[in-house]
């Protein structure tokens, strides 16, 4: 082989690469900080469901980009065709309207309402009337809640903002999922008492923007993803977190 000909066939060989790298699809993930769940740092983000959508993605034959951004924020993206996925969020039908709902539904979350140590005693839904509660912006937690216009609910644009409102005498109560609160207790050395009262949880989706440019892939995650469910590994990655 002379040298010309080598050279021709290395050069055609890494276009070749190029090309097929260029061929693969990249997905833009949206989320925000939510521990165990979606997990932001120095390091590639991680979590119980961003671990889950890398081997959805790998199965499926996509790269993915994260970038975090507040709930409200990621929603509008989603609707705008801005961002392809987001992942952990609850079926409501104001969403159903931009959204793919990917099956199977993810495992329930509780919420709990996290008070004071010897804060007030929250035993029934009925006992919500009058306190402050602390919510996080664009997070939906029940049909009966959200849309409760007797409820005085107080927005933060995190719960970690929202535990120091707690701690600080400004809230009487913080409602957020248990997994959450439980993480977010033990990296701060804060403790808050759980009220008796919880919002039972509801299936959480993977989705996929009805306005994204990839369109074609929704079957092919959506089939990975049941794959993965249906193999125990999405149970794995909870055991992982907890």
């Amino acid at each position: 082989m002379t040298r010309r000909l080598l050279l021709a066939l290395l050069l055609f060989g890494a276009a070749f690469n190029g090309a097929a790298a260029d061929a693969v699809p990249t997905l833009t993930v949206v989320g925000d900080q939510a521990p165990p769940f979606r997990i932001f740092g120095d390091v590639e983000p991680r979590g119980i469901y961003f671990d889950l959508l890398k081997r959805v993605a790998q199965r499926a034959g996509c790269r993915l980009r994260f970038v975090e951004v507040p709930p409200a924020r990621g929603l509008a993206m989603m609707r705008q065709g801005e961002a392809d996925l987001m992942i952990g969020l609850l079926l409501t039908p104001e969403r159903t309207a931009f959204l793919h709902y990917l099956q199977p539904s993810l495992p329930a979350v509780d919420k709990r309402f996290l008070v004071r140590l010897g804060g007030p005693r929250i035993e029934r839904y009925e006992d919500l009337a009058g306190l402050q509660i602390g919510v996080e912006m664009g997070k939906s937690y029940s049909p009966a809640f959200d849309h409760d216009p007797k409820l005085a609910k107080d927005v933060s644009d995190s719960y970690a903002t929202a535990l120091r409102k707690l701690q600080a005498g400004r809230l009487d109560a913080v409602v957020i999922p248990e997994a959450e609160a439980d993480w977010l207790m033990r990296e701060s050395g804060a403790r808050f008492d759980k009220a008796g009262f919880r919002i039972a949880g509801q299936p959480t989706y993977l989705t996929l923007s009805r306005a994204s440019t990839q369109q074609r892939l929704l079957g092919s995650l959506e089939q990975a993803l049941s794959e993965l469910v249906a193999s125990g590994e999405f149970a794995a990655l909870l055991q992982r977190y907890r």
